[in-house]
C-alpha cells in the first residue's frame, strides 16, 4: 500500500482560508512543491507523486469535514486499496487544543471529538493512523467554537503563525515519508520552542 496523505477541510472558496481548512492547505503546499495537479471525483480530489521509490497519494475529501470518512471509503474502493498498514495513512488536521502555530505528530489514539477524525475512524475501522496536528487555538467560550474554527484569522500575527506551521507540517510529512514516523516525532515533537517564538453539525 502506498502512503496516503489526507488533508481535512471543507470544500469551496468560502472555507479556503478558515482555521478549519489547515489540512487542505498543507496538502496543497505539497502538491505545489511536487508540481502535481489534482484530479476530481464526486467525493474527493487526489494527486500522486513519488519521493524516492515511495508512491504517495494526496487526498482532499469533498464531503465536508464531518463526513470525511465517506470520501476515504470511496477512495479506497476506487483504488482497490485495503488498510493493511494504518500507519501509512497520514492525516493532517486542525487542532484546537494546541496554540496557533504549534505542530505535533501523533500515532493513533483518540480523536478528542474532532468530527473529521471521528468519521475517518468509523470508515477505516481503526484509529491507528498517523495525525499531523496543526494548532489553531480556541476561543475563550465554548459557544463560540463553530464561528471560531470556521473563521478566517484577522490578526496578521496569527496568520503568520499558521502559515509557518503549515510549512513545518509539510517538512514533517516528508520526514515521515523518507525517514519514518519515529524520526519525525523525535524531531518535530521535541521542538518545545513553538513557532510563535520565532517571530518575537453542520458542515464542520
Amino acid at each position: 500500500m502506498p502512503y496516503l496523505v489526507v488533508g481535512l477541510g471543507n470544500p469551496g472558496e468560502k472555507y479556503a482560508l478558515t482555521r478549519h481548512n489547515v489540512g487542505f492547505r498543507v496538502v496543497d503546499r505539497i502538491a505545489c512543491k511536487e508540481k502535481v495537479c489534482f484530479s476530481k471525483t464526486p467525493y474527493y480530489c487526489f494527486s500522486i507523486f513519488k519521493t524516492g521509490n515511495q508512491e504517495v497519494f494526496l487526498i482532499k475529501p469533498l464531503t465536508y469535514m464531518n463526513r470525511s470518512g465517506v470520501a476515504m471509503q470511496a477512495f479506497l474502493e476506487d483504488q482497490a486499496f485495503t488498510v493493511d498498514d494504518p500507519q501509512k495513512i497520514i492525516v493532517v488536521h486542525d487542532e484546537i487544543d494546541l496554540p496557533p502555530g504549534t505542530l505535533r505528530i501523533k500515532r493513533g489514539g483518540g480523536t478528542a471529538g474532532h468530527r473529521g477524525l471521528n468519521s475517518l475512524v468509523e470508515a477505516l475501522n481503526t484509529q491507528d493512523f498517523v495525525r499531523v496536528r496543526v494548532g489553531i487555538g480556541k476561543p475563550e467560550r465554548k459557544e463560540f467554537m463553530v464561528d471560531y474554527v470556521l473563521g478566517i484569522p484577522s490578526d496578521a500575527q496569527e496568520m503568520l503563525l499558521l502559515e509557518r506551521a503549515e510549512q513545518k507540517a509539510v517538512e514533517a510529512i516528508y520526514c515521515i515519508l523518507q525517514e519514518g514516523i519515529q524520526k519525525a516525532m523525535n524531531i518535530y515533537n521535541a521542538k518545545r520552542e513553538e513557532l510563535s517564538e520565532e517571530s518575537s453539525d453542520a458542515k464542520i
